[in-house]
Parts: structure tokens; C-alpha cells; sequence
């Protein structure tokens, strides 16, 4: 069965879905528009990478359209799909262990079940206090989020190698522990606003204030206010790191990034509350 078509199955088979369909050409329009929103793709790109025209992209995006996309551009979709996500998602930095290198290898061959396996037998071989570990849990977690970013183990794995990453008393080279944040980061992102993405960000930002009290590097706690702001989290979460962050770099420096990066939108509003005004 085509890629679509069998998501669009899938969905029918959903107790409560998230939105009601006409039928599966509205699903697909829908679909398409979402991967380009996600990955933030013009038409022109998508087009070039699924070797088609503008024009039948636009067609594809059109609900109104009456001809179901074809067959084998679906599972080509699905292709461009797993590419994209595998590039927002994957990293190989250097020193990669062997283990991560096999996982990464079975997991660009889509055979996303031997990956699983694999990653699940390292965690359970693993010492608790080895140094890998954070990083190793991070990447069994995308084993299973790269076919379902919803699956309570990807969750599961997800917390645990925040966990994990922060707790350890053998820090990680910089570039690791940004490959773990970030990868979340993108996950926190691709979630709707509800309840999922509030406890996602707020595990996420946690990590981001134990390492800043472990380096004391202050990008940890703009990473953990972008974090709240997107989340989006209590006020008194963004409240807090507003004012961390006064504390280490000065009310101008922290307030005219406030002000002009969109990303900390919701933390204007702490100037205004909080009374960090002159």
C-alpha cells in the first residue's frame, strides 16, 4: 500500500483524531503542506527533491484537487520525508563509538526494528555511570521517534538520557550535549500545544539548568528560556531565567536580546512584572 495511503488508514482508525478529513485528498494536501511547514521548505524546494514541477506540488497541497497523489510519489514523499528528518535529527560527531556508528548505519537503511533491538541491547549492557551513556539513550530514542514521534518509549528514552545528561559528573564535549538538546529541541517543536510539549519542555530546560550550574556557560540558560518561551512553560519559569540571566550578563545585554529575537517573545512580559526596569 502507498505511504499516504496507508497513513491515511491509519488515521481512519483513530478513536479521536486530532482533525476530521473529507476524504484521503484532503489528508494528503494537508500532509504535504505540514512536511514542507515542518522542515520549512519552499515549493520550489520540495519540488526539486521529489523530481516534480511547482505547479503539481501546488496540486498536491490543494485540497479541492479531485486526483490522489500517485503511488510511487507518495513513497517517494515518504523517502524525502525520513531524509529530512534523519538531517534534523542525526548528527555523527566526532569520536563516534562503534555502537552509535551501527545504529546510525541500520537506521539510514530503514530497517528502524534491528535498530531498536540493537540500541535496546547497549542500554542494557552499558554501565549506569559510563560516560556514553546520555548519548547512547539519546539515540535509542531516535530508533523509535523517527517511525513514531509519539511512541510512549521514544518518550521514555528521550527523559532518561535528559536525565542522564545532566546528572553526569563527566561532562560531554560541548558539541555532543548541543547534539542532544537540539535534537529534542526539534522534537518539542514538531509537538501540538498541549500537555505532551509542556512536559517535554520542561524536562528539556531542567537539563539546560543543571548543566549551566555544572559549566556555568550562560548559552545554557538562553537555551533553557527559549525553551519555556516555546514550550510554553509557567511564567514563573521564564520569569526565573530572565532574572539568572540578569544576574550573569546585565539587564541591557539580556534585555535587547529580549526585545528584538522572537524566539523570547513571551519573556517581554517579564520586564513588565517582575520590575526589571530602570
Amino acid at each position: 500500500m502507498p505511504y499516504l495511503e496507508s497513513k491515511w488508514s491509519d488515521y481512519g482508525r483513530q478513536l479521536n483524531p486530532p482533525r476530521r478529513y473529507s476524504g484521503q485528498r484532503e489528508f494528503e494536501a494537508d500532509w504535504v503542506n505540514g512536511l514542507r511547514r515542518r522542515y520549512r521548505l519552499s515549493q520550489e524546494a520540495l519540488a526539486i527533491m521529489a523530481g516534480v514541477s511547482v505547479t503539481t506540488i501546488q496540486n498536491w497541497e490543494n485540497p479541492q484537487s479531485h486526483k490522489n497523489i500517485a503511488g510511487h510519489n507518495q513513497d517517494r514523499l515518504r523517502d524525502i520525508e525520513r531524509d529530512l528528518w534523519i538531517k534534523a535529527h542525526v548528527t555523527l560527531l566526532e569520536p563516534t563509538p562503534p555502537y552509535i556508528r551501527a545504529v546510525y548505519d541500520l537506521m539510514s537503511a530503514n530497517k528502524d526494528g534491528s535498530a531498536q533491538g540493537l540500541a535496546e541491547y547497549l542500554i542494557t549492557s552499558m554501565p549506569a555511570d559510563d560516560a556514553g551513556r546520555a548519548r547512547l539513550l539519546h539515540w535509542a530514542g531516535l530508533t523509535y521517534s523517527i517511525a513514531d514521534p509519539t511512541s510512549p518509549r521514544a518518550r521514555e528514552l528521550e527523559a532518561d538520557a535528559l536525565r542522564s545528561l545532566s546528572e553526569s559528573d563527566t561532562p560531554l564535549s560541548a558539541a555532543i550535549e548541543n547534539e542532544i538538546l537540539g535534537a529534542q529541541f526539534e522534537d518539542l517543536l514538531s509537538l501540538p500545544t498541549g500537555q505532551l510539549r509542556q512536559e517535554k519542555g520542561a524536562r528539556i530546560m531542567i537539563a539546560c539548568e543543571k548543566l549551566f550550574k555544572r559549566d556555568q556557560q550562560p548559552a545554557y540558560l538562553w537555551n533553557a528560556l527559549e525553551v519555556a518561551c516555546r514550550a510554553p512553560l509557567a511564567a514563573e519559569d521564564v520569569f526565573r531565567l530572565v532574572g539568572a540571566l540578569t544576574t550573569q550578563l546585565g539587564d541591557a545585554r539580556v534585555r535587547q536580546r529580549i526585545q528584538t529575537d522572537e524566539a523570547y517573545e513571551p519573556a517581554r512580559a517579564a520586564y513588565a512584572v517582575t520590575g526589571l526596569t530602570h
